[in-house]
């Protein structure tokens, strides 16, 4: 009988660590975390801090490297990163020219980051792409013969690409059947080259798209748009669509019978679109989008629907959004508007979003659109509450109220309020003290909100409400209910004066109470805003950190006092 080797003998059993490690797909799911979220507003300012993180993960081991730096390559503002790691490269007068061939063996990199990129975002002004010269252009496109430049792109986001024409002569080269989605943003939009060129080449270079997004938000009297979108459209089978023309007034009336007719296998529209002085539409007669699951209506005719969408179409939204600017302190003044929407039957969300942030809303004048309607989600997005007396928390009480009272609703399937925003900032009567909700108010969410999953409020962290003058004796008036709180995320802008500081024990204190009355709570944020006031951010977060130990322990059968 023949002797076993020392290496025939039992492999060393690897650990547990060892065995993650070389799982390089759940390393990438992981660090896919880490990646924006890539949005079409133009406004939207995107931190650049997830590269550095991702690129902190990539220098902690071997492991580590590849899958982040993937990532890392995955988004791109510029082309101009992957250029320069093709060894053919040259900067000469100021321009880029490239010598050899573009398969040259030193070009590995350059052709292995090129497969990762899934989404560029063209930030026209912001990040542009240095100029490439016409001989650079010729070079590119005979060397690709006839490939993508980026074989695994998914998303392409133009905006404002007027400032850098760079973008718009590399089109050709980038657009690949892989692509899904394409979001075009700016005044480009309105120009010959957008409907001649831009988008005509989309549709045949990028045949499996799925989802487009434009949008123009200055442009006032541009006309040739409506002549060709409902014919270039008609050419893709699109599952999602928003056309964004807040400004631009010159919308035909047949246009969104036109378009109706040339979407039929649309799921999702978004429509903020508008005729002269709100006109009338016409009527869609044939049937519309059998395939429609989401319709959300931008209307800008104050408190009323815009009549510049078919009345067919108004009966199959989801979602209404109205940009008011003036002050809605009339009880009346929505009156018309939520009788037209109680007869539809999909109406899920609405949306109240001021023109200008001092607008004056009265909770009384708003409250009907919970109270009437079957909403899953309202919002008010920015504008002053005006808040009559300091009894009603912050005028929050009338809308939970509205929202949550015993409706008489006889339908099938009634919808609950699920997500409620409201303003930061509030004011009584006399525009002069400030009722801000105080903490009792979320005693008063937990109570009565039953369904709701999130919120956005202001709170004045330092009172803690009418008739109670310390935590305990808050504490002391909460009796579990039969049904604990479904509230997951709540989001807080603290109004709190500025000499008021924090106290030690009020951490603790916060903590414990938003962990009993709020059980199944994940998360507290503060809003994404830039100009909102961040004094009291990291005390926010320290409670927040206390609150998520109290609850581990408690799910883990543990009393934490």
């Amino acid at each position: 009988m023949g002797h076993d080797s020392p290496s025939s003998g039992p492999k060393e059993k690897k650990s547990q660590n060892e065995i993650f490690l070389e799982r390089r797909e759940i390393l990438t799911l992981i660090f896919e975390l880490f990646l924006p979220q890539i949005t079409p507003e133009i406004h939207k300012v995107v931190s650049d801090a997830w590269r550095k993180q991702l690129l902190s993960l990539a220098l902690v081991c071997r492991a580590f490297c590849d899958p982040a730096l993937d990532c890392l390559w995955s988004h791109l503002d510029s082309l101009t990163p992957l250029l320069k790691l093709h060894p053919g490269m040259q900067v000469i007068g100021g321009l880029y020219f490239f010598l050899g061939d573009i398969d040259d063996p030193e070009a590995t990199v350059f052709h292995r980051y090129a497969r990762v990129v899934r989404t560029i975002t063209f930030n026209g002004g912001k990040n542009k792409t240095h100029a490439i010269s016409l001989a650079g252009m010729s070079w590119l496109g005979q060397q690709l013969k006839g490939n993508a430049l980026l074989p695994g792109l998914r998303r392409i986001c133009f905006k404002d690409s007027k400032c850098d024409s760079v973008h718009l002569g590399l089109l050709p080269l980038i657009l690949s059947p892989s692509i899904e989605t394409v979001d075009f943003t700016g005044t480009f939009l309105s120009g010959d080259v957008f409907h001649l060129y831009s988008l005509p080449l989309i549709c045949k270079g990028a045949p499996k798209l799925k989802h487009l997004s434009i949008q123009d938000h200055n442009a006032e009297s541009c006309t040739v748009i409506w002549a060709s979108l409902p014919t270039i459209l008609g050419r893709l089978h699109l599952e999602s669509l928003s056309i964004i023309f807040p400004c631009n007034t010159t919308l035909p009336p047949p246009f969104a019978a036109q378009l109706c007719k040339n979407l039929r296998s649309i799921t999702s529209l978004t429509l903020d679109i508008h005729t002269a002085s709100h006109g009338p539409s016409v009527d869609v007669s044939a049937p519309i989008f059998p395939a429609l699951t989401s319709l959300e209506l931008v209307n800008r005719s104050q408190c009323d629907v815009c009549q510049c969408y078919p009345q067919n179409l108004v009966k199959l939204a989801t979602s209404m959004t109205f940009h008011i600017s003036t002050h809605l302190t009339d009880v009346n003044k929505f009156a018309q508007t939520i009788e037209t929407l109680a007869t539809l039957q999909d109406l899920k969300a609405v949306k109240i979003i001021p023109k200008d942030r001092d607008v004056i809303i009265k909770p009384d004048a708003v409250k009907g659109f919970l109270s009437s309607l079957n909403l899953e989600t309202f919002e008010i997005r920015d504008g002053i509450l005006r808040v009559d007396d300091d009894k009603s928390g912050g005028g929050l009480n009338v809308l939970i109220d509205a929202a949550y009272r015993d409706k008489g609703d006889d339908r099938v399937k009634p919808r609950v309020l699920r997500s409620l925003k409201t303003p930061r900032r509030c004011i009584d009567a006399r525009a002069k003290a400030r009722h801000y909700p105080p903490i009792s108010t979320l005693v008063y969410v937990a109570r009565h909100a039953q369904g709701l999953r999130q919120i956005s409020l202001a709170i004045y962290s330092s009172l803690i409400g009418p008739g109670f003058d310390t935590f305990k004796s808050l504490m002391d008036t909460w009796e579990d209910p039969a049904v604990p709180s479904t509230l997951r995320h709540l989001e807080i802008a603290d109004r709190r004066s500025g000499d008021r500081h924090f106290k030690p024990t009020e951490y603790r204190d916060l903590a414990r109470l938003l962990d009993t009355i709020f059980p199944n709570l994940d998360s507290i944020t503060m809003p994404d805003d830039p100009n909102r006031e961040k004094t009291w951010d990291e005390h926010w977060n320290l409670i927040e950190e206390h609150r998520q130990m109290r609850k581990a322990l408690r799910l883990c059968g543990m009393n934490f006092w």
